[in-house]
């Protein structure tokens, strides 16, 4: 148990995230606010975000990481309890800026303070593990908030993220003193085999895949909530990611290890999201959706999952590759809403974004493939 509070701050902090973003769309709606002006806002957090993450990232690998750790946790706590007072778009803007800098300070620090102190043991079981950690606090982020939101009580779920954000404090606080009273400050890690030849290309490949579906689950965690009903959009929301918490399972076994620095699984669970996002377009009712959105779990796990490991493993620059691999995530955080926010108040209709979605995911696998054939060249 002692080795697995490294991996709570990862779902605490991603459930803070996850409640605030949920709620503060369908708070928009309270304040009404259009799809636009909600898009805005996540390319505003999502555009600082991409320019922090490696200098934050890189900051990480000189100092204390738990230092930077803690500012995160108590500038999201912070930002949190000031979201039910802001009433104007000028005090969104603001706070909005300041969740850029927290996600910034947080996410590369954090994976490669993980990658250095969780336990030892392999680098895939332990990015396996974070990464079931905090798709539990993506998922049941927005199953909180679509639960507790009242029009009446639009603000009571930011109150739940600023507690989250604290624990997550206290759990990095935690496991430190643990750690420090084992006389144990980081530990060697282990691996199955030596990063192969390729690494760097499928290092790229990964992340452009992981850009397209943070692409897109920017549009649906920033934006899609104002467009559904709240209960409808939480069950959606949670199915998706049991799928992904499904697939990460998959991914951090022994079997697994065939299936990566492969080209096709990866691509496989990109064209499963293309299918998704089309039949989200021309379905009519949300009850429906539900098998595209565990579709597009599968995908987001998968891309995840290769971006992280490819850039960690058997790397010693782990804050900068961490903070890349942020960044080049947070620029599909920050196009998906503003460009689905817009094409969502544009006469192309509400269901439109959907479609931009499976756009840029096939794209990005003609990419992927691109790449993949001027290598073998």
């Amino acid at each position: 148990m002692k080795k697995h509070t490294a991996y709570f701050p990862a779902l605490l902090t991603d459930l803070c995230l996850s409640i605030l973003l949920t709620n503060t769309a369908f708070y928009s709606n309270y304040l009404h606010l259009s799809s636009t002006f909600l898009g805005e806002l996540a390319a505003l957090s999502g555009g600082i975000f991409v320019l922090c993450a490696v200098p934050f990232g890189r900051l990480s690998d000189r100092i204390d990481r738990t230092r930077v750790l803690s500012a995160s946790c108590i500038l999201l706590a912070c930002i949190s309890l000031t979201l039910p007072f802001c009433t104007r778009k000028l005090h969104l803007l603001i706070a909005f800026s300041c969740v850029g800098i927290g996600m910034a300070l947080f996410w590369p620090a954090y994976e490669a303070w993980l990658a250095d102190r969780a336990g030892g043991g392999r680098l895939i079981v332990r990015v396996m593990t974070f990464n079931l950690f905090w798709s539990v606090g993506i998922t049941g982020g927005p199953f909180i908030s679509g639960y507790i939101y009242s029009p009446t009580h639009p603000t009571i779920s930011f109150y739940i993220a600023s507690g989250c954000s604290l624990l997550s404090w206290g759990a990095i606080s935690l496991h430190t003193k643990l750690h420090r009273k084992n006389g144990q400050h980081t530990e060697a890690e282990s691996f199955d085999t030596a990063a192969p030849d390729s690494q760097p290309t499928y290092r790229q490949i990964g992340r452009i895949a992981n850009f397209a579906s943070w692409f897109s689950l920017g549009f649906l965690r920033q934006v899609a909530p104002k467009l559904i009903s709240p209960k409808t959009y939480g069950n959606l929301m949670l199915t998706s990611g049991i799928a992904q918490t499904l697939m990460f399972l998959g991914l951090g076994t022994d079997r697994s290890v065939r299936w990566h620095y492969r080209l096709m699984p990866l691509i496989g669970a990109q064209i499963l999201a293309v299918i998704g996002f089309v039949q989200i377009f021309f379905v009519p009712k949300a009850v429906f959706w539900l098998p595209a959105f565990a579709m597009i779990g599968l995908c987001a796990a998968a891309t995840y999952f290769s971006s992280m490991y490819y850039g960690l493993h058997d790397q010693t620059d782990k804050g900068n590759k961490s903070g890349w691999h942020e960044a080049i995530l947070g620029s599909g955080l920050l196009l998906g809403p503003y460009l689905g926010g817009i094409l969502a108040d544009s006469d192309l209709g509400i269901k439109s974004p959907y479609l931009l979605c499976a756009g840029v995911i096939a794209m990005s696998v003609c990419i992927e493939g691109f790449i993949w054939m001027r290598d073998r060249r």
